[in-house]
This record gives structure tokens, sequence and C-alpha cells, in this order.
């Protein structure tokens, strides 16, 4: 039997149910699973007699990590025995870790079996059901697991078990690495191309590939290699990304590239490689045994392929490696399995693409058709063209359209860049300056802070980062980031280069950090120079000097990396300590005469022993001096006092601070970084004076105990602030009421059991955030706040809230998320509500929610009775309320209603509904669903028994349906945008229709359907996986000869099919096989 080398699980959990499954253990899962980590916790029903069930072993080996949570019952359970036993099997091949959890018994007594767990042995052979070798195995394993150092609640009688599981899901993060990539939003499909390098890629097989994919830049091959990188991720467990090569090493060079690779694999801190010869030798000593996905991006010479991944067995076998480049050659060697050439966009998608951005719709105007050929005709099915062109004649008249694409049509085809500065050169002088900026410096950078370097006066910054991101010259991601595609960046730099006639020297912006150092040491700068990186590397011994940096008078901004063991500097270049009660005078500021046009300063990794230097600091507006090991003693603060107009102030990760310094001088700071000083203990009260502050961090200070108490005093333009993961704050001082423009507090994972009464006060706050929450009332005074959109909490403690009555008069309230909260009672909520989502509602029917006509998401779940032990007489039939139909806003609807003793019975939807997720146990019949229903989710639904026909759903692409009394599923053969197909526990269920047409069809999975027959007909062409288990009346899977994408095949425990048969066939046809009787 072929055994899978895939992850459908990341993560097992391992219990013993009556121990912890209703507290500690849904608190993990849950915060396991709202990570996104995909987590297998251990179900009863598949413990059948004393068998082994295949879907646990294969959850088991399949999981990358597996977590078994030791309780006092944990060893009086076989299955628990078994499972730690696999665990244990697993762990030896080095391709599992462990990480146990003490819940309520010492290690010792689970690594020796004393107290209960010795009981549970002396039971177990009391009851002569297992051999002694059987139980000398769990011995061994319990042994082997209790003395790995794991998380010991029993020992931390205070500790919070949601917070704990909030620590744990950190953990676990961390150890898998997650691989997923983001990819922006692609506006036209682009299957072909990713379906033609999967078939190449061979994801299927066991053989290492290496496969490259070539093109233009612009053309989208960092975005397909994304796909196909996200696809193959999920069933490998050593992934890395190494984005934009070409310009990395450039700047960091190729051993930062070595180094991140090997991390990325090994996940553990490796020498810092300085040579690319130890790097390469390094590479194929520690990872020849590692199966690994690799991604390089935008490799630009031979030599990059060569230092990473020159030959195929520097990694282990199966390995998988994608190459993109614009260059062709670098592909033509032996070691490369297959290239791809990535095409232009065909004319119907380069018009669909075109047309997203010109016209915000998928087709032309019809006045603009004939243009609109004439513009897809100039770009060249160059996606990013397209986009950029589209933007530039967004909204803009005719006439300008015809102007516009005359000159664009003199413009030669293979000019991409020339193209593109067409939009370029329609922006004004300050816009300009602003592009070139960012193209030089600022990609990846905060939107919001870098509004501060730029003039308000004289740039117009924010309205200027609107026009570039109308044109389509930068993005602006979700975290607020700006975001450039590398070719607009090229265009960018190069159009510096040519200003200064390509001599390094006369450029006016120079990003290159070793060409920084060359510029300021050997031609000691240049009066033309206005922004400058530099990095002092290890091998760089020479004094910067006062000479080196007079003659950059025009430099706005600086930064200075690399080691900081080797700065050197002459003592006329460095400020003396100022005394504390001193005031900067005139003659001081006149005296500090280098870089007079400074605004913005970034010298990192600093010590304390460093003494800043005397530059010009009185404009400065940021100062970034994170990741420095300063102390709230160091020397430098006092010359904070300079600086008048700083306006951004970051010590994030500084973490050797334990206070913050006085801010007394700094009058005009409007943001203020402290994330992650772990050490910090006390903010200092001047921070209460600082009235011009606008945003203020102190996340994850995990050593701050409270806030200052006049806080709110005259920090009346404060519009953000972040206490998440504070977690040792218990209270929010009264005075935070006078911070009268507070638009978002975020307090999650803090200690605070109460909102102050002030809190009324906020008259601007819109959003709060209460994530790991003790709060278990939330104030009248809060629903009287009349801008308030949206408040979202976890309460992971079963802490009953009380949400109150007037929350009803709060009218702009868009989004209520209390997930874990124990509420009794549920006032009547606001009708401006669109999101609404309650967990563990102590209710004993489903509350009327008519009024919220303008919901589009509900999610509603129900904890046990009050009293858990009470029994009813019997459950009343009780329909769905007519007020759900008429929800005609609706999209989302979430419904699990196992513990309503008033059940409903039947149920009529809205027309909008696009995404259906049911848990009623009483729910006998399901109509006619609406037809823009994408995604579908029964489970649970025992008494479910007739459905309608669902040929009606042709957007549906997800279909799931578990433990329910349906004979058929009618209609199931028309659906034809279905991707995934899950039928769990369906026993009545006899024969499934033939699916060869459903031409998406990825996934099918078919478990306990004891009575199932027949799957009719064949399988689709696009099916990728295919699972059967416990189907005993099965008598044969259908034809697999067309079915060309399929990579995977598992058959357990259907003792009608001949699995031998069926391992062959996959065999001959390279299929991964996973399989027994």
């Amino acid at each position: 039997m072929a055994t899978s080398s895939g992850y459908d699980y990341e993560v097992f959990l391992s219990f013993k149910g009556a121990d912890t499954r209703s507290g500690f253990t849904d608190f993990l899962y849950t915060s396991l699973d709202n990570a996104g980590i995909r987590t297998f916790k251990d179900d009863e029903e598949l413990r059948v007699g004393e068998e082994f069930a295949p879907k646990l072993l294969q959850a088991i080996n399949q999981s990358k990590i597996s977590i078994p949570i030791f309780s006092k019952g944990y060893a009086s359970s076989v299955w628990c025995l078994k499972e730690v036993a696999q665990m244990v099997e697993r762990q030896k091949t080095g391709k599992q870790k462990i990480l146990p959890i003490f819940y309520d018994v010492a290690p010792s007594e689970v690594r020796h079996q004393t107290g209960g767990y010795g009981e549970a042995f002396r039971s177990h052979k009391n009851k002569k059901r297992h051999d002694e070798e059987t139980m000398q195995e769990w011995k061994n394993a319990l042994n082997v697991v209790g003395a790995i150092n794991g998380w010991n609640l029993h020992s931390m009688s205070n500790r919070r078990e949601g917070e704990f599981a909030k620590e744990l899901t950190e953990e676990v993060y961390k150890e898998l690495k997650k691989a997923y990539l983001v990819i922006s939003d692609y506006l036209v499909s682009v299957d072909n191309h990713v379906d033609a390098i999967m078939e190449m890629i061979g994801a299927q097989t066991s053989e290492t590939r290496i496969i490259g994919i070539h093109g233009m830049g612009g053309i989208g091959k960092t975005t397909i290699a994304k796909m196909i990188y996200n696809r193959l991720s999920h069933n490998i467990e050593n992934c890395c990304f190494l984005h934009d090569i070409r310009e990395t090493s450039k700047g960091k060079g190729i051993q930062f590239l070595q180094n991140q690779l090997i991390f990325d694999i090994l996940k553990i801190k490796c020498m810092d490689i300085k040579d690319t010869n130890e790097g390469t030798q390094t590479i194929k000593d520690m990872l020849s045994n590692k199966r690994v996905l690799l991604l390089l991006d935008d490799v630009e010479e031979e030599n990059h392929t060569n230092a990473l991944v020159g030959k195929r067995d520097w990694l282990g076998k199966g390995s998988k490696i994608i190459i993109t480049t614009r260059n062709k050659g670098i592909l033509d060697i032996p070691e490369v399995d297959h290239s791809y050439e990535l095409s232009i966009m065909d004319p119907v998608r380069s018009l669909q693409l075109f047309s997203k951005y010109a016209f915000r719709r998928d087709s032309p105007l019809e006045d603009y058709i004939e243009q609109s050929n004439r513009a897809i005709c100039i770009a060249g099915g160059l996606p990013l063209a397209l986009e950029v062109i589209g933007s530039l004649l967004c909204r803009t008249k005719k006439e300008m359209w015809d102007a516009t694409l005359k000159m664009l049509e003199r413009v030669p085809h293979d000019k991409v860049q020339s193209k593109l500065k067409i939009s370029y050169d329609a922006l004004d002088f300050r816009q300009k300056l602003i592009f070139l900026d960012i193209a030089c410096l600022f990609i990846g950078y905060d939107k919001d802070i870098l509004v501060h370097f730029w003039d308000e006066s004289y740039f117009f910054p924010k309205v200027t980062m609107k026009v570039l991101q109308n044109m389509s010259l930068i993005k602006i991601n979700e975290d607020n980031k700006v975001l450039m595609h590398d070719q607009l960046r090229d265009l960018g730099r190069e159009i510096v280069r040519q200003k200064s006639d390509m001599r390094m020297e006369k450029q006016s912006r120079v990003w290159d950090l070793k060409e920084g150092l060359d510029l300021l040491m050997r031609y000691k700068g240049n009066k033309k120079v206005e922004a400058l990186r530099l990095k002092l590397d290890h091998e760089w011994q020479h004094c910067i000097t006062y000479d080196n940096f007079k003659t950059l008078s025009n430099l706005r901004f600086l930064e200075v990396g690399g080691s900081k063991e080797h700065f050197r500097v002459e003592e006329r270049l460095l400020w003396g300590e100022l005394p504390s009660n001193v005031l900067p005078t005139n003659d001081f500021l006149q005296n500090s005469d280098l870089l007079p046009q400074l605004r913005w300063l970034s010298w990192h990794d600093i010590l304390p022993t460093f003494k800043i230097t005397a530059f010009s600091m009185k404009d400065v507006v940021i100062l970034d001096l994170s990741e420095s090991t300063i102390t709230h003693n160091w020397k430098g603060w006092s010359h904070i006092k300079v600086m008048r107009n700083l306006k951004v102030l970051n010590l994030a990760r500084c973490l050797h601070l334990e206070r913050t310094p006085v801010f007394s001088p700094c009058s005009n700071l409007e943001r203020l970084i402290l994330e992650s000083c772990i050490l910090l203990r006390e903010i200092d009260t001047s921070i209460c004076h600082l009235k011009s502050l606008v945003f203020l961090d102190v996340s994850y200070c995990e050593n701050l105990q409270s806030l200052p108490d006049e806080l709110g005093r005259d920090l009346a333009r404060l519009e953000y602030l972040s206490l998440n993961y504070c977690k040792l704050l218990v209270r929010l001082p009264d005075s935070i009421g006078n911070l009268e423009s507070l638009i978002e507090l975020d307090m999650s994972y803090t200690s605070i059991k109460e909102l102050p009464q002030s809190i009324g006060n906020l008259k601007n706050l819109k959003v709060v955030k209460m994530w790991d929450s003790e709060i278990s009332e939330i104030p009248e005074a809060l629903w009287t706040i009349g801008k308030l959109e949206e408040i979202e909490g976890l309460n992971s403690f079963g802490i009953h809230v009380r949400i109150g009555n007037c929350i009803y008069e709060n009218q702009s309230l868009r989004i209520l998320r209390l997930v874990g909260a124990r509420i009794h009672a549920l006032p009547r909520l606001p009708e401006s509500l669109v999101t609404l989502d309650l967990h563990s509602l102590y209710m004993d029917r489903l509350p009327d929610l008519s009024n919220l006509a303008n919901l589009k998401e509900l999610h509603l779940s129900f904890g046990p009775p009050p009293d858990y032990g009470w029994k009813s007489d019997g459950l009343v039939e009780y329909p769905m309320p007519r007020w759900i139909e008429n929800l005609t806003k609706l999209e989302s609807l979430i419904l699990d209603s196992e513990h309503v003793t008033t059940s409903p019975t039947d149920l009529t939807l809205p027309p909008q509904l696009k995404k259906l997720d049911l848990k009623c146990p009483n729910l006998r019949r399901l109509p006619r669903l609406p037809s823009r229903l994408s995604f579908l989710n029964l489970h649970e639904c025992y008494s479910l028994c007739w459905m309608e026909d669902l040929s009606n759903l042709k957007n549906l692409s997800s279909l799931r349906i578990s433990h329910a009394a349906i004979a058929e599923v009618r209609g199931l053969d028309c659906l034809e945008n279905l991707r995934h197909v899950e039928l769990w526990y369906l026993g009545q269920l006899e024969i499934l229709p033939d699916l060869s047409n459903l031409n998406k069809l990825s996934r099918l999975r078919v478990a306990a359907c004891h009575e199932l027959v027949e799957i009719q007909g064949e399988l689709p062409q696009s099916l990728e996986e295919l699972e059967i288990i416990y189907c005993g009346s099965l008598q044969k899977v259908p034809n697999m000869s067309s079915s060309m994408r399929l990579r995977k095949v598992e058959v357990n425990h259907c003792r009608e099919l001949n699995v031998e048969e069926i391992s062959s066939l996959c065999s001959e046809k390279s299929i991964e096989f996973v399989g027994e009787v």
C-alpha cells in the first residue's frame, strides 16, 4: 500500500472527550481554525470497536504536528493510547513533531505512568483485552512524549485557557511557517496557463522537477507561479519563496538569499553565510534529504540559480522548483526539465481586462469599442500595460482618448516601458517626484507614514497618492502598504539614472546599499542627492567623517543599516551629551549644519552607547530607531528636544526599553509606535501632553501593566489606539473618555474585565476590538455613540455577557461579532446591521431578527441549555421563522441549532443567498434553494430526508452533506461550476449520478455511505482527488481512464471493491494510491 506524501491536515488533536472536549479543546480547535490551520479534531464516530479507523490513522500520518492533550482520564482510553503510539512512530520518521499539553496532570505522571495513569494500565491489564507487548508499546510512547518539553497547564493554576490556546496557536503557526502566498486580484482567468504548467511539474509524481516560466516583464509570470505554488504547498512540507531575486541580489547579495533558503526549510537560524561558495556547500549538505517546494522569482543571471539550486540533487527526491525569468537563456541548461513561455493575453481576455480598468465593467461602452480595440492592440496583450493604459483613459473624454492613443501608437510594440512612461508623463511635476520616491525607496511602506515625508503645503501627498492609485501606477493593499509592479519600479529608477547621465554619483536618489556607501566614502556625497540608503557591511572598517556628509545639502532621506560593531565616526561628527536641564539654543541649532534638508532618518540596530550624529534635526519629521538595543538611559534621548517638527517616532521592537523617553518636546508628534517593546513597563506621563498625537500603538508590550491615568487629558486628536496583547493590562483609565477623536480601539488579548462608563463620551468611535476578552458586560453608554460601526470580540472563558437594551438605539452599527460569549437574552438589534455573528447563544429558540433588513451575513450558533443535564420530554416542532426569507439582502447564513429545544423543521431562504451552512438536527426537508448559492454545507442534519432538485444551482462550487437521512442528491450531475463534493454518513444514499460532465470538479469524497451501490458513469476529466471510505456496498468505482489530472486515489474499508485492481491501475497511471480492504 502506498502512503500519502501530502498533508490534508496540518495538526492532529488527541484528547479524552469527556475531560476536555467542551472546554479547553474547543478553545484550542477554534483558535487553530481561525488562524487558517487545518486541524483534525478526533471524532468519536470514527472510533468503531477496537480497530484503528483508517481515517484516524491517515489523519495522524498526514499531520505535520500532533498535539496530545494529557488529562486525568487520557490513559483510560485505548483509542488515546493507540493514537499517541502512532504519533511516536510517525515522529521517528522525522516527518512529524509532537507538542504535548499536560492539562491537569504532571509530565512525570504521564512519563512514568504513576497516579491515575498507573491505575488505568492496571485496569487494562485486568480486562485482558490487550497483550503485554501492546501495553508496553503504549507505555514506551507515553515515556517518550512525557519527556518532551511541552506545555504544562498543570503548573499554571491561574492561567486562562483561552489565552493559552492563543499562545499555542501562535507557536503552531510559527512551526508550520505557513507557505500560502497572497495573490492580488486577477480579473480574468489564467487557468489554461496554470493547468499546462501543473502538468509539466508532475504534481502527482515522486520525481524532482525544475520548471522555468519565461516572458517579458509585466506579463504575469509571478502571479501564475504563485498560483502553482499555492496548489502544491499543501502536499509538500518544506516550502520557500524567494521574491524578486534580481533586485534582492543587488541590494543584499546572493548570500542573503542562500541564508533565507536554509532558514525557510530548516526553520533554524543558520550560520551567517558570507561567501557564495560556502552557501552552496551548506545547501547541498543540509537540504539534500529534504523534499522542497522552491519558487525563485525574477531570476536575472545564471549564477543566481547556480548559487541556489545548481544541481537537482542539492534538494531531496520529489522536490519541485519553479523559476520565473525574463531571460530565457538561463533556462537553456540540462537541469531544467521544461520551460514554459508565458504568451501574451488573447484579444478576448485583453478586452475584458482593459474594460475592467477603463470602464469598471467586463466590456467596453458601445461608443468606445473602436478605441478599445486600438488600446488592446497597443498594449500587445501585456496585462500590466492593459491595466495602466485602461486606468489612464478611465473617465476621460473621447477626444482625450484619441489624442492619447495616437501618442501610444507611435511607440514600438517591444518598448514596454516607453508605453508605461506615457502615464508617467501625464503626471504633474509634484506627482512625478512622489512617483520616483516610491519607485526608488518606499515600496512596501505604510501610506499614512509616507504622507508626512512630503511637505503637505507643496506636494499634496494624499491627493497625489490617490491619483497614482487611480492610474494603476501604485496599489494600496489591505494593510495600508504602498505596492508597485516591478516594471513600473524599474521605469522610475531608469528615469532617475537617465537624468544623471547614468552616473551614480549624480543621481537624485541612491537606493542600492552598496552604491550608497560608495557614494558617501568615495565621492564624499553630492549636493544633488535627495535620498540615500547605505549599509555598513562586515568588511567595512573605515571611519565616517564630517566631510562625507558635508556636501549632502539637499538630502531629505537617510537610512543606515548593517553591522553596528563596525561603526566608527570622527569626533566632530558627534553631538556632545546635552544636559537634561538645558534647552537647545539657537547657537546649538546653527552649529548642526549637516543635512539641513533632512526630513526622514532611519538608523536601525544601534547600541546604547551610540551617540547620535550631528545632523541638523530641526526639520526631521520621521525618526525610525526600530529594532535597536537602546534603553531608557540612552544619551541620545536628550536630542529629541531639537526635533520640534517630529511627526513620526518608531521605537518598535526595541527589546531593551523598559521606560519610554520624555515626550514633552515632541509637541507635533502624530504617530508613536512602541509595538513589541516586550520589556516596556512604564509610559512616561508626558505622553498625555501630545496634543497632535493621532496614532498610538503599544501592542505586544507584554509587561505593560497600566496606562497613565491622565492619558486622555490632552490627546484630543488621537484616532487609533492599539493595546493588543498587553496581557498584564487590567484596566482602562477613566480619562479615556476624553479621547474625543478616537476612531478605533483595540484591547484584544488584555486582562481588562470592564469598560469605564466614560467610554460613551467617545463620540467618533467606529471600531472596538476585544478578542479573547474577559469583559462580561457591554455598558449601555457604548451604544449611545452615534458613529459606532463595528464591535468584534471573542470570549473564550464562557463568561455570561450582557449586551444591553440600548443597542437598538444605535443605528450606525454595521458589524457585531461576539464569539464564545454566553448570551442568554438578545435584545432588539438595530436595523443598520450588515454582519451579525453570535456564537454560544444560550436560548431555547431562534431569536426574532425580522427587523434586520440590511443584513448580509448572519451566523448564529447555540450552546447547551443552562442546566446541561436537563432533558426535554421531546423536541417541539418549530418551523424556521418566516423572517429569514424576508432578509432580502442576506448573502451568507450559518446556523447551528443543535442545542435549540425547538429546532426548525423546514426552511425558506432569501433569493440573494450565496453561502448556506446548516447544522440543524431536526430539519426534515430542504426546498428549492436560491439559484445564486455558491457554497452549501449541511452537517448533522440527522432528520433531513428530502431535498429539492439542485439543478438550478449553476453557481454552486462547493457541496458538503454529512449525517443526513436523504436517499438521493438530485440534480448533482447538472452543477457545471462544482469544484468540491463531500458526502459523509448518508446512510440511505444508494446511487450517485454520472458526474462526467462536471468539468470543474477537482475533489470527490464519499465516506460511510453504507448503502451506496453505484457511482454512475465515468469520473470527470478535471478530477484531481478521489476518496471513498467505509462504503461497504459499493461494488465498483467509476472509470478513471479519462481523468487526466487525477493524482490521488484513496479507497478504504470498501469490502466489495477489488482494491488490488484499483491499486494496480493507479500505479500504471502514476497516481498516488492509499488503500486497504
